[in-house]
């Protein structure tokens, strides 16, 4: 029986289109092609040649024509899952996309499950399995920093990066393998600094490294933002100029928002988690204390807030009250909005409030200083998510994080003079740590569940 048998899906997404695309996987790949697709030209299509666009009829076991479409072929290694692997394309209408995967699964291929394609690129050494993650990431790119971050890691930037770190704790190791074993070989002070110097190096990449988790993770899963402020103080003309549509109802009358309105928006180069809450303030309506309740609820799961004072009348004792009262610990950002009306704060109101920056929700005035608070806010003004190897995933953060602990505790044991036994223990353990970023002998579990996000087809 195969270890991995061979097996189909369909790699585009369900409903209705121009085309399907069924991908066929494995040492029978071709052989269920063969099964399935008829070149117009006679030849069976395992004899056309790979990568060769081949135009034909799509059949069932019966001899049934279900289709006409194009069929591709990949030999193995040369493939992206690394296997041999058949790619028809049939016309993108439900039925016939499900007749065409029937056939595929008649002839012998199995359905493949949630990211068979990408894992088995991985297990064949395809992709290192940051650069598989990036490519879920990829896929479910909803905003430009989403994609931006994973093309760059689904290009390898990540896997650079770590390489060098990986190599310089193999150099360590081996010389510490040679003075354990040979100690009549005294390796002396000038070695102890050598290995001292090239393990200062490898600490210093992965603490650069985890210093992009906070971006990284701000572009992938979102920071949950919360626009927050006293009632008609520009809230909702915030909301809608940063999601860059009229979303929410925007009037004169205080109170106008009486629920908590939630979208994602590309900000600041990252991705904010907005929530458009009811102004904050006592009020005798029942409604409006629901909106206010839910909006406080909120404020204690943001990790961003974006406070909004308006600007154009004084400061009233209610908004310094509430800006006060804002969650300790979590970044706020304060927009002095209308500034298309004038500002009626004097310098030490404004100095009050900092990070703050004027901005006219109306008219957009002041935006790109909201952007650049923002990415600071996030730690996006630091990193450039196109070109910097950048983490992202919490699995990453707390294996650098280990690596990083059990580094720091071997240069600090070296220095003080224990037995290099324990300073190679503890690098060997930092080694295992880092390899696991990548996939070299990650658990079996954990695998399975970073596929299991994956579409079926990927």
């Amino acid at each position: 029986m195969e270890l991995y048998p061979t097996i189909a899906a369909v790699s585009t997404p369900p409903g209705k289109g121009g085309i399907a695309v069924i991908r066929i996987s494995g040492s029978d790949a071709l052989g269920v092609a063969d099964a399935v697709f008829v070149p117009a030209g006679g030849k069976p299509l395992s004899a056309c040649g790979a990568r060769r666009a081949v135009y034909g009829r799509i059949r069932r076991a019966d001899g049934e024509t279900v289709d006409t479409g194009i069929a591709v072929t990949y030999r193995a290694p040369s493939s992206f899952t690394g296997e041999d692997v058949a790619e028809i394309s049939c016309h993108g209408g439900v039925a016939v996309t499900r007749a065409v995967l029937g056939a595929a699964l008649e002839a012998g291929a199995s359905p493949a499950g949630p990211g068979e394609f990408t894992r088995r690129a991985f297990l064949n050494g395809k992709l290192t399995l940051t650069e598989a993650e990036a490519v879920g990431l990829l896929i479910d790119a909803d905003t430009e920093s989403r994609r931006t971050l994973a093309a760059a890691a689904a290009e390898g930037r990540l896997s650079a990066a770590l390489a060098p770190v990986t190599e310089s704790l193999t150099d360590v190791l081996a010389a510490l393998y040679a003075a354990i074993d040979y100690p009549e070989e005294d390796v002396g002070d000038e070695g102890e600094r050598a290995f001292a110097g090239t393990m200062e190096g490898a600490l210093a990449r992965i603490r650069a490294l985890r210093a992009t988790f906070r971006c990284g993770s701000a572009v992938a899963s979102g920071l949950p933002t919360v626009i927050a402020g006293v009632p008609n103080s520009g809230k909702s003309s915030l909301y809608n100029l940063l999601l860059g549509r009229e979303d929410a109802i925007v009037t004169e009358i205080p109170g106008t928002t009486r629920d908590v309105l939630s979208a994602a928006a590309d900000f600041g180069g990252v991705t904010l988690l907005l929530s458009d809450t009811a102004g904050i303030r006592e009020s005798a309506d029942a409604v409006e204390r629901i909106g206010v309740e839910r909006a406080r609820r909120k404020l204690e799961d943001a990790a961003l807030i974006l406070f909004v004072v308006d600007a154009s009348v004084p400061l009233t004792a209610e908004c310094a009250r509430l800006y006060r009262a804002m969650p300790a610990g979590v970044p706020v950002v304060t927009v002095l909005n209308k500034a298309d009306r004038g500002c009626a704060l004097d310098e030490e109101e404004c100095a009050s409030f900092s990070p703050a920056v004027r901005l006219s929700a109306r008219t957009g005035e002041g935006r790109e200083a909201l952007y650049a608070a923002v990415a600071a806010a996030a730690g996006a003004d630091a990193v450039d998510c196109s070109r910097d190897a950048v983490i992202w995933d919490a699995r990453q953060d707390a294996l650098l994080g280990r690596a990083e602990g059990l580094l720091a505790c071997a240069l600090e044991a070296l220095r003080r003079g224990d037995p290099l036994d324990a300073v190679c223990t503890m690098c060997e353990s930092a080694a295992a740590e880092l390899s696991g970023v990548d996939g070299r002998g990650v658990d079996e579990a954990i695998i399975e569940g970073i596929f299991s996000r994956f579409c079926v087809g990927k």
